[in-house]
């Protein structure tokens, strides 16, 4: 190899080797959206598992009054019945 293409090489090598610099505030800036982007995402899952162990809740709680209305309903009318006899 001739010294000319030695040089090139190496220019071509430095250049490919050299680090590229992004400015600090744009760093920030990606940075700061990323971690906005991240705490809405965390905070709607959180918000769906909560809505649904608020929900989970509230029909365990229906269920359980309308099995306690048809008991106070039933115990009405056997003891109508027994009060006619």
């Amino acid at each position: 190899m001739s010294v000319r293409s030695q040089e090139s090489q190496s220019r071509r090598i430095s250049l490919l080797l050299v680090e590229r610099r992004v400015s600090g505030a744009a760093m920030v800036a990606v940075l700061s959206t990323a971690l906005l982007f991240g705490l809405v995402g965390f905070a709607f899952h959180t918000l769906w598992v909560v809505t649904i162990v608020v929900l989970a809740l509230g029909l365990g709680y229906v269920v359980a009054n309308a099995r306690q209305d048809r008991r106070e309903v039933v115990e009405r009318r056997d003891e109508g019945a027994d009060r006619s006899e």
